[in-house]
């Protein structure tokens, strides 16, 4: 009998050591930390997304586009109007009248004339229209001055006047009487003085120098002032 009990109790270890102890299984591990990092994470996650959704965004608002289509100028209107802005408004030209002196047939007096230009007149430009019209010859009147006289130059410092004038004058005067010289300087001294205000007085210069007379009769050597005489009591005058 006792041989028999052995035999169990050494059938009974060998039993207990063949068979492996049973492991637990994770299932049951991994869902315990899923459920507990979906407890921490929950609450953060709507903590984040309450404040963002009420926090105001700190960029700009992009601009409305408008979408209305505006009317396009033509290129040619586009083109005129910037030319305009471009261009300063000019003034028209305002008309210019001038007074001169020619001589009667007889040489007795002067008679005044005037002439009209459809523009504004510079002071050279009035000079030298001047110059031109007392040596203009005419049928009905007589030029105070020889067709041929030039303007030189001319120059204006208040109240002086100075004319460089061609030595054509001095050539056309060499037969001038008294009388005669004295119409010629005093018409081409009222003229200038009528078509200048603010001037008084007229050098007359010939080829750049001053000269005592033109044919021996009249001073020229110092500037002339305006002759009331010529055509027997001038009630125009310098303006």
């Amino acid at each position: 009998m006792a041989k028999v009990t052995r035999t169990k109790k050494k059938n009974r270890s060998t039993s207990k050591k063949r068979s492996p102890k049973p492991r637990r299984p994770l299932l049951p591990a991994l869902c315990f930390l899923i459920i507990v990092s979906s407890l921490i994470a929950v609450p953060y996650l709507y903590n984040n997304y309450r404040t963002s959704f009420f926090r105001p965004s700190k960029r700009p608002a992009k601009p409305i586009k408008n979408t209305i289509k505006q009317p396009q100028a033509e290129p040619g209107r586009r083109e005129n109007r910037r030319l305009q802005r471009q261009q300063p408004a000019t003034r028209p030209a305002l008309p210019t009248t001038l007074k001169f002196y020619r001589l009667e047939q007889n040489f007795s007096q002067a008679i005044q004339l005037k002439k009209s230009f459809d523009r504004t007149l510079t002071k050279q430009q009035k000079a030298e229209e001047i110059i031109r019209l007392l040596a203009l010859s005419s049928k009905h009147d007589l030029a105070p001055l020889p067709h041929q006289t030039k303007l030189l130059a001319a120059s204006f410092s208040a109240p002086l006047i100075t004319i460089d004038l061609s030595n054509d004058l001095a050539k056309g005067a060499v037969n001038f009487g008294g009388r005669d010289e004295m119409l010629t300087s005093s018409c081409l001294t009222n003229t200038f003085l009528a078509n200048f205000p603010g001037f008084d007085s007229l050098q007359i210069l010939i080829e750049g120098e001053k000269r005592e007379t033109l044919a021996g009769h009249i001073d020229i050597s110092q500037p002339l002032h305006y002759q009331l005489s010529i055509n027997g009591g001038d009630s125009l005058g310098p303006e």
